[in-house]
Protein backbone atom coordinates (compact mmCIF):
# COMPACT_ATOMS: atom_id res chain seq x y z
CA UNK A 1 0.00 0.00 0.00
CA UNK A 2 3.01 2.49 0.94
CA UNK A 3 4.40 1.81 -2.54
CA UNK A 4 0.64 2.67 -4.44
CA UNK A 5 0.87 5.61 -2.35
CA UNK A 6 4.83 7.33 -3.20
CA UNK A 7 3.70 5.97 -6.78
CA UNK A 8 0.77 8.05 -6.88
CA UNK A 9 2.53 11.01 -5.49
CA UNK A 10 5.02 10.57 -8.23
CA UNK A 11 2.63 10.38 -11.23
CA UNK A 12 0.00 12.91 -9.52
CA UNK A 13 1.74 16.53 -10.32
CA UNK A 14 2.66 15.30 -14.49
CA UNK A 15 -0.85 14.05 -15.23
CA UNK A 16 -2.10 17.39 -13.66
CA UNK A 17 0.29 19.24 -15.40
CA UNK A 18 -0.27 17.38 -18.92
CA UNK A 19 -3.97 17.99 -18.44
CA UNK A 20 -3.39 21.84 -17.45
CA UNK A 21 -1.47 22.28 -21.04
CA UNK A 22 -4.32 20.63 -22.98
CA UNK A 23 -7.09 22.79 -21.49
CA UNK A 24 -5.29 26.09 -21.75
CA UNK A 25 -7.78 27.81 -24.11
CA UNK A 26 -4.38 29.55 -25.52
CA UNK A 27 -3.03 26.82 -26.36
CA UNK A 28 -2.85 26.49 -30.22
CA UNK A 29 -0.98 24.81 -33.20
CA UNK A 30 -1.53 26.89 -36.16
CA UNK A 31 -2.09 30.33 -37.04
CA UNK A 32 -3.97 32.12 -40.05
CA UNK A 33 -3.81 35.77 -40.58
CA UNK A 34 -5.02 38.52 -42.90
CA UNK A 35 -4.34 41.81 -42.37
CA UNK A 36 -4.20 45.27 -44.51
CA UNK A 37 -1.14 47.32 -44.27
CA UNK A 38 0.16 50.94 -44.07
CA UNK A 39 3.83 51.81 -45.14
CA UNK A 40 5.93 55.25 -45.30
CA UNK A 41 6.43 54.46 -48.86
CA UNK A 42 2.94 53.06 -49.55
CA UNK A 43 -0.50 55.16 -50.15
CA UNK A 44 -3.35 55.44 -47.19
CA UNK A 45 -3.51 51.73 -47.70
CA UNK A 46 -0.02 50.27 -49.22
CA UNK A 47 -1.41 46.52 -49.43
CA UNK A 48 -2.22 43.23 -47.80
CA UNK A 49 -1.26 40.34 -46.64
CA UNK A 50 -1.85 36.46 -45.64
CA UNK A 51 0.83 34.51 -43.24
CA UNK A 52 0.48 31.07 -41.78
CA UNK A 53 2.28 29.76 -39.05
CA UNK A 54 2.57 26.36 -37.46
CA UNK A 55 4.21 25.70 -33.88
CA UNK A 56 7.66 24.58 -33.77
CA UNK A 57 7.91 24.82 -29.94
CA UNK A 58 6.29 26.20 -27.20
CA UNK A 59 7.24 29.82 -27.92
CA UNK A 60 8.52 29.27 -32.05
CA UNK A 61 6.35 29.25 -34.93
CA UNK A 62 7.63 28.96 -38.35
CA UNK A 63 5.98 31.22 -40.65
CA UNK A 64 5.13 31.31 -44.69
CA UNK A 65 3.38 33.69 -46.47
CA UNK A 66 2.42 36.33 -49.36
CA UNK A 67 2.14 40.18 -48.83
CA UNK A 68 1.08 42.15 -51.92
CA UNK A 69 2.03 46.04 -51.77
CA UNK A 70 2.32 49.43 -53.55
CA UNK A 71 5.46 50.83 -53.05
CA UNK A 72 5.85 54.67 -54.46
CA UNK A 73 8.48 57.36 -54.33
CA UNK A 74 8.97 60.29 -52.32
CA UNK A 75 8.53 62.54 -54.70
CA UNK A 76 5.35 61.80 -55.92
CA UNK A 77 2.40 63.72 -54.19
CA UNK A 78 -1.44 63.87 -55.01
CA UNK A 79 -2.69 67.39 -57.18
CA UNK A 80 -6.00 67.90 -58.44
CA UNK A 81 -6.57 68.02 -62.25
CA UNK A 82 -5.67 71.04 -64.35
CA UNK A 83 -8.84 70.90 -66.11
CA UNK A 84 -11.92 72.91 -65.16
CA UNK A 85 -14.49 70.39 -65.90
CA UNK A 86 -12.62 67.80 -63.74
CA UNK A 87 -12.58 66.64 -59.95
CA UNK A 88 -10.19 64.14 -60.44
CA UNK A 89 -6.42 64.17 -59.05
CA UNK A 90 -3.36 62.48 -60.41
CA UNK A 91 0.34 62.01 -59.12
CA UNK A 92 2.57 65.01 -59.92
CA UNK A 93 6.00 63.37 -61.25
CA UNK A 94 4.87 60.01 -61.49
CA UNK A 95 6.06 57.79 -64.31
CA UNK A 96 6.04 54.03 -62.96
CA UNK A 97 3.48 51.80 -60.45
CA UNK A 98 5.43 49.28 -58.59
CA UNK A 99 3.67 46.71 -57.25
CA UNK A 100 5.93 44.24 -54.70
CA UNK A 101 4.51 40.64 -54.23
CA UNK A 102 6.72 39.80 -51.30
CA UNK A 103 6.94 35.76 -50.93
CA UNK A 104 7.72 35.51 -46.99
CA UNK A 105 9.12 33.00 -44.96
CA UNK A 106 10.44 33.38 -41.22
CA UNK A 107 10.00 32.87 -37.21
CA UNK A 108 6.74 34.16 -34.93
CA UNK A 109 8.23 34.23 -31.84
CA UNK A 110 5.79 34.70 -28.62
CA UNK A 111 7.52 37.29 -26.25
CA UNK A 112 4.45 37.59 -23.93
CA UNK A 113 1.85 35.30 -23.46
CA UNK A 114 -1.16 36.72 -22.32
CA UNK A 115 -3.68 35.62 -19.64
CA UNK A 116 -6.97 33.67 -19.86
CA UNK A 117 -9.65 36.13 -21.69
CA UNK A 118 -7.83 39.14 -20.92
CA UNK A 119 -4.02 40.81 -21.33
CA UNK A 120 -2.44 41.19 -24.48
CA UNK A 121 -0.09 38.70 -26.59
CA UNK A 122 2.96 40.03 -27.99
CA UNK A 123 5.17 38.15 -30.67
CA UNK A 124 8.13 39.30 -32.52
CA UNK A 125 7.84 38.38 -36.30
CA UNK A 126 10.93 38.18 -38.53
CA UNK A 127 10.36 36.97 -41.97
CA UNK A 128 12.37 37.60 -45.41
CA UNK A 129 12.37 36.56 -48.95
CA UNK A 130 12.06 36.74 -52.62
CA UNK A 131 10.03 39.94 -54.24
CA UNK A 132 8.49 39.97 -57.93
CA UNK A 133 8.43 43.72 -59.11
CA UNK A 134 5.55 43.86 -60.96
CA UNK A 135 6.30 47.79 -63.20
CA UNK A 136 4.11 49.30 -65.68
CA UNK A 137 3.54 52.87 -67.12
CA UNK A 138 1.47 55.32 -64.65
CA UNK A 139 -0.69 57.09 -67.20
CA UNK A 140 -2.92 59.70 -67.52
CA UNK A 141 -5.99 60.60 -69.32
CA UNK A 142 -5.46 63.76 -71.43
CA UNK A 143 -8.31 65.95 -72.98
CA UNK A 144 -9.39 64.18 -76.43
CA UNK A 145 -9.07 60.58 -75.00
CA UNK A 146 -4.98 60.16 -75.13
CA UNK A 147 -2.82 58.70 -73.05
CA UNK A 148 0.18 60.27 -71.94
CA UNK A 149 2.66 59.97 -68.70
CA UNK A 150 3.62 62.50 -66.56
CA UNK A 151 6.91 64.05 -69.25
CA UNK A 152 4.57 63.98 -71.77
CA UNK A 153 2.20 66.10 -69.90
CA UNK A 154 5.11 68.48 -69.22
CA UNK A 155 5.08 68.99 -72.97
CA UNK A 156 1.43 71.14 -72.49
CA UNK A 157 -1.19 68.79 -72.83
CA UNK A 158 -4.46 69.23 -70.63
CA UNK A 159 -5.07 66.23 -68.06
CA UNK A 160 -8.18 64.93 -66.89
CA UNK A 161 -6.96 62.47 -64.39
CA UNK A 162 -4.84 59.01 -64.17
CA UNK A 163 -5.98 56.47 -66.66
CA UNK A 164 -6.04 53.53 -63.91
CA UNK A 165 -3.45 50.71 -63.80
CA UNK A 166 -4.64 48.35 -65.93
CA UNK A 167 -3.96 50.53 -68.54
CA UNK A 168 -0.65 50.45 -68.86
CA UNK A 169 -0.52 46.40 -68.03
CA UNK A 170 0.71 45.26 -71.64
CA UNK A 171 3.28 47.47 -71.05
CA UNK A 172 4.57 45.81 -67.58
CA UNK A 173 7.95 44.10 -66.70
CA UNK A 174 9.30 42.18 -63.60
CA UNK A 175 12.04 43.28 -61.69
CA UNK A 176 13.45 40.32 -59.02
CA UNK A 177 14.26 41.62 -55.23
CA UNK A 178 14.46 40.59 -52.16
CA UNK A 179 13.03 41.75 -48.92
CA UNK A 180 13.42 40.95 -45.15
CA UNK A 181 10.66 42.36 -42.51
CA UNK A 182 10.61 42.79 -38.58
CA UNK A 183 7.83 43.82 -36.59
CA UNK A 184 6.31 43.67 -33.18
CA UNK A 185 2.44 41.92 -33.19
CA UNK A 186 0.02 42.95 -30.75
CA UNK A 187 -3.07 40.24 -30.50
CA UNK A 188 -6.32 41.28 -28.26
CA UNK A 189 -8.24 38.50 -28.77
CA UNK A 190 -10.29 36.71 -26.26
CA UNK A 191 -11.18 33.64 -27.61
CA UNK A 192 -8.38 31.02 -28.85
CA UNK A 193 -9.82 30.52 -32.53
CA UNK A 194 -10.01 34.08 -33.20
CA UNK A 195 -6.97 36.56 -33.66
CA UNK A 196 -7.63 40.82 -33.72
CA UNK A 197 -4.77 42.68 -33.07
CA UNK A 198 -1.78 45.22 -34.96
CA UNK A 199 1.47 44.93 -36.20
CA UNK A 200 4.44 47.51 -36.10
CA UNK A 201 7.81 47.23 -37.87
CA UNK A 202 10.51 48.12 -40.66
CA UNK A 203 10.81 46.40 -43.82
CA UNK A 204 13.69 46.96 -45.99
CA UNK A 205 13.44 45.51 -49.91
CA UNK A 206 16.09 45.78 -52.62
CA UNK A 207 15.80 45.16 -56.37
CA UNK A 208 18.27 43.88 -58.95
CA UNK A 209 18.18 47.50 -60.46
CA UNK A 210 17.11 50.54 -60.01
CA UNK A 211 13.29 51.19 -60.39
CA UNK A 212 12.55 54.43 -62.52
CA UNK A 213 9.03 55.88 -60.71
CA UNK A 214 9.98 59.45 -61.04
CA UNK A 215 10.90 61.17 -64.65
CA UNK A 216 14.75 60.73 -65.68
CA UNK A 217 16.52 63.91 -64.34
CA UNK A 218 15.17 62.85 -60.73
CA UNK A 219 16.75 60.28 -57.88
CA UNK A 220 15.32 56.65 -58.26
CA UNK A 221 16.13 53.56 -56.13
CA UNK A 222 16.62 50.33 -56.43
CA UNK A 223 16.24 50.08 -52.42
CA UNK A 224 13.21 50.94 -50.54
CA UNK A 225 13.17 51.15 -46.81
CA UNK A 226 9.77 51.54 -45.04
CA UNK A 227 8.08 51.94 -41.14
CA UNK A 228 4.58 50.20 -41.70
CA UNK A 229 1.49 49.34 -39.31
CA UNK A 230 -0.90 46.82 -40.29
CA UNK A 231 -4.27 45.66 -38.70
CA UNK A 232 -4.81 42.74 -38.49
CA UNK A 233 -7.51 39.42 -38.22
CA UNK A 234 -7.31 36.03 -38.26
CA UNK A 235 -8.15 32.37 -36.55
CA UNK A 236 -6.45 29.51 -35.04
CA UNK A 237 -6.64 25.63 -34.07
Amino acid sequence: MKRIFILFLLIFPFTFEVKSQKDDPFEYGQEFLFGVTKATNGGLFSGGFFRYSAKKSDRIFQTYGIEIANVRHPQERRVPSPTFFSSSSFYEGKEKYLISTRLMYGYDLLLFKKAEQKGVQINGVFTGGPTLGFVSPYLLRAEGGSLVTYSQYLNGSSIIGPAGYFSGIDQMEVVMGAHIRASLLFEFGTFKSKVTGFEVGFLGEIFSREIQLVPLGTKNYNFYPAAFVSILFGSRK
